[in-house]
This record gives C-alpha cells, structure tokens and sequence, in this order.
C-alpha cells in the first residue's frame, strides 16, 4: 500500500502555532484526504500542532500553502524531493504563483483540488504525472463527502465545519472571490447536520466565507441552516458580513443555533476606504451604522471580532486613534487590526505591481514578510515605521492584559460561554504578546 503524507506548514512561534484557541483544523488537506482512494495509506501533519518528521517514509507527498508560509513550504518540499520523493503543491498561493512554485514542486494543483486529486494520483500510479493540474471549472459542492477528521492528530480547540465556498463581495484586498468565485456554491443542509451531528466536540467554527451569504436565496438558506441547527447541541462561530443585521429573523436563528460569537469585517471606520477596498455592503443604510449593527448583534448574545485594516490610500496613523476609540466604546470583544498587504490572486495586488509600491520583492524568501502584521508596499499616509508602530501601539492599548481580561469578563458576562469567551481573550491578549515579540519588520532594519 502507497503512503501519501499531507502536510500544513507553520512556523514555530508564529501566531497560530503559539496560540492553539485560534489553530484551526486543517480541513482541506482532510477533504482531500476522502476524496483520496482506499488503496492509499493516508497521514496528515499539520505543523502548528506537531512536529513533521522530515525522514518519514512516504510514497507521494502534498504540501498546501498560503503566502506567508511560501517559503516554509518550498524549504519541505525540498527535502523531501532531495529524497526522490515526488511533491504535489496546492492552495491560495501556488495557485496564484504557480512557476515558482514548480522550482519546488514536481506538480501544482491550481484551484479547488475535489476533482483534479483523484486524477493526478491515477497519473502517478502510472508515472505519468503532469506539472500542472488546473481546475476547469469550480466543484459542485452540494453534496460534498465529509472530510476525514479521524486523520487530524491535534487537540484543537474547535471542529472545523463548511457549508459553501464562494463570496460575491470581491473586496480589493481579498483572492476569496477569485478563487473560490463570486457564487456561493451551497451545501446540502441534510448532510451539513449530519456531519456537525457526527462531530464530538462541542465547538465548532463554520469556515464559510460569509456564512449568510447575499440575496433573498442564500438568506433563506441560512436562516433554514439554523434553524436545524438548533438541534445539534453546539457551540459555534463563524464568518459574516454586516448583512446578517438587516435580517431579524436569521440573526434570532443564529442566537438559537448556538451562534457565540461572528468574524466581521468592518474594515475601516472611513466610508471613502470601504468604498475604495469594493466592500459596498458596508455601506449600505443599514449596515454603515457599526454602532447599532455591534449593539444588535451584542443584545442577541453574539460575540464579535472586529476586523479593521489600516495603511490604506490616503490614511494616515490617526486612524489607529480612532478606531482605539471606536472599538472601546462599542465593547467590541476582540479585534485583529492588521496591515493592508498586497497577497497575489488580489486586486490590491495587482495595482501595487502596476505601480511599484511593493518594498519586499525577493521572493520567495520575502513571502514570509506578507503576514498582514507587517508593512510591505509604500504607503501613501504612513511610513513603514509610523503603520507598524501605530499597530503595536494599537494592539498595546486595546489587548494588554488587563484590557483583554476585562473584555474577556464582560464577553461571558453576555454570551454566557467560555467558548466565545476562550476565542475573545487570547484573541486579544495572545495575539498582542506573538505581534510584539517579533523581529523588526525588514523594511525597517535599514
């Protein structure tokens, strides 16, 4: 029997490494590990939660990849090439980056891999294997098969679950769209209990995109989703734009699922900056108002994680004031404040290409640096140095330790529940403590 090692880099001592609550369970590689034949002998190692022994003893190995860990992924890929055994690359990164990545790889897979992975295992088996693999069309994923959780060694702090891929948002900073689409391509809600059912954990985080989706379909599909949810006995997050507020009757469905707390993009307090990152529904009448929206979803009992990034056309480091502010006063329950960073497969990207703003360009080394924590193009408002001190200084005020445990108290205090209570406070507290403890940005060393 062949053995074939998936493998989901991380360096150690990054963020997710460091902090378990926020390690999620690598649940492509076990999609891709079902849709695998049996006649295979299938291991998953997902470094952020264990060693990977680069002496393992495989037949065929495959490495997914996001751009900050490019680099830790090629370093894998060739020691284990050095051995003579073949390596298949897949994921956001070499999809978008796919001849570099073919100086690492023996095949990249571009695009969702569902139906290109059986096809290039029988090209193997038959020594024929291609370079390349692309996806000539998304999968239908409606009756997508559940992925091999058994396969995952770590103790995570929460199950990983999805119900559809796609996003028709296309923020400019964002390759979601790109990637996965613009149509949000639907599980069936039958086999989506029956897996979340199947689950032994109590938590759960719902790794859809935007889990309510856009459009009087996907609304009801959500609010239908819920409500069979609520049978289910679990704790769960997820992912959602702003629209979830305009619909009472999906947000009191989310409450009665289980929902304990919702990743939200709010981006910018500057309606000028959502408008330029493409992120209209923001800006919608009733969703620009961040105030009442962060009051509904508080007084459902939903913990929310503020996303906010800073660094875009014409900011400058009086927006960390502001959002400081903003975020304190509404008791926002955590919040990942990052640098806008140009990840190829985006927009944002693109233009920076276009315009030569980008500072770090030896890749694939720097590839390291696109971390969204640190500065990598020419800023129009901030220099390097004014964006990433602004961010620590930010991240010092709002996520200190007597900061996060206050915030963290007043997270349980309304939803009742370590879980959202766990996720608000490291979050917080522990993200601060990796950012700060980091080496100097490069494009600060000089």
């Amino acid at each position: 029997m062949k053995k074939i090692l998936l493998i989901n880099p991380a360096y150690k001592g990054s963020l997710h490494s460091n902090i378990k609550v926020l390690a999620l369970p690598p649940l492509n590689l076990s999609i891709i590990a079902r849709y695998t034949p049996e006649h295979y002998d299938v291991c998953i190692v997902d470094e952020a939660m264990e060693d990977l022994d680069l002496d393992a003893q495989v037949d065929l190995v495959g490495i997914t990849c996001m751009t900050p860990l490019a680099p830790r992924a090629y370093e894998i890929a060739t020691r284990f090439r050095a051995r003579g055994i073949p390596v298949v690359m897949g994921g956001i990164h070499v999809s978008y980056m796919t001849d570099e990545a073919l100086r690492y790889a023996d095949a990249v897979v571009v695009g969702e891999g569902e139906n290109i992975w059986p096809k290039l295992l029988e090209d193997f088996e038959r020594g024929q294997m291609q370079s390349v693999y692309r996806t000539c069309e998304l999968p239908d994923v409606e009756n997508l098969l559940a992925p091999r959780r058994d396969l995952l060694k770590g103790k995570y702090f929460v199950e990983t679950v999805q119900t559809g891929r796609g996003c028709p948002i296309n923020c400019n900073f964002c390759s979601v769209t790109a990637f996965n689409g613009s149509r949000y391509r639907v599980r069936n809600i039958d086999s989506v209990i029956d897996e979340i059912n199947s689950i032994k954990s109590k938590r759960i985080f719902i790794v859809d995109d935007n889990i309510v989706g856009q459009g009087p379909r996907f609304i009801r599909r959500a609010k239908d989703l819920f409500d069979r949810m609520q049978d289910c006995n679990k704790e769960w997050g997820g992912q959602t734009c702003l629209n979830i507020v305009e619909h009472d009757d999906v947000l009191k469905a989310a409450q009665r699922s289980g929902c304990k707390g919702l990743l939200i993009g709010f981006e910018s307090l500057d309606p000028a900056t959502i408008d330029s990152m493409h992120k209209s529904v923001n800006l919608r009448p009733n969703t620009r108002n961040f105030r009442d929206a962060i009051k509904k979803l508080h007084d459902h009992g939903i913990a929310i994680v503020g996303c906010f990034i800073f660094g875009t056309e014409g900011q400058n480091r009086d927006a960390f004031r502001r959002t400081i502010d903003f975020v304190l006063e509404n008791e926002i329950d955590a919040v990942q404040m990052s640098l806008e960073t140009p990840l190829p497969g985006t927009a944002f990207y693109r233009q920076m290409v276009e315009e030569n703003r980008l500072l770090l360009t030896d890749y694939p080394n720097d590839w390291r640096h696109y971390t969204i924590f640190e500065p990598v193009f020419r800023m129009n408002g901030m220099t390097p140095t004014e964006a990433y001190e602004g961010l620590l200084e930010a991240y010092a005020e709002v996520s200190s330790f007597k900061s996060s445990l206050k915030r963290g108290v007043r997270t349980f205090r309304n939803t009742r529940s370590l879980f959202s209570t766990g996720i608000s406070f490291s979050w917080n507290y522990q993200a601060y403590k990796t950012i700060r403890n980091t080496q100097t940005p490069l494009v600060m060393k000089d």
